[in-house]
C-alpha cells in the first residue's frame, strides 16, 4: 500500500493536470457557445489537461514556468 501511495504522489503534475487544468478547461469549453456542437468536449477537455499534466511531468516543470 505504502508503495502504490508513492508512485501516486510521485505523478503529482500529472494528477493536477487531469483534475483541476481539465476541470477549468471543460468549465470555459461548456460556456463557450462556438464549442455547444462538439461531441465528447468533457472527455476532450480532460484529456487536454492530462496531456498538459504529462508534457509538466516529463519536463520537470510547468509550461508557463
Amino acid at each position: 500500500m505504502e508503495k502504490f501511495l508513492e508512485t501516486i504522489l510521485a505523478y503529482n503534475k500529472i494528477w493536477f493536470g487531469l483534475i483541476f487544468i481539465g476541470s477549468v478547461l471543460n468549465a470555459v469549453s461548456q460556456e463557450l457557445v462556438v464549442l455547444n456542437e462538439v461531441p465528447y468536449l468533457s472527455s476532450i477537455s480532460f484529456l487536454l489537461g492530462f496531456v498538459i499534466g504529462l508534457v509538466a511531468h516529463i519536463r520537470g516543470k510547468w509550461l508557463w514556468v
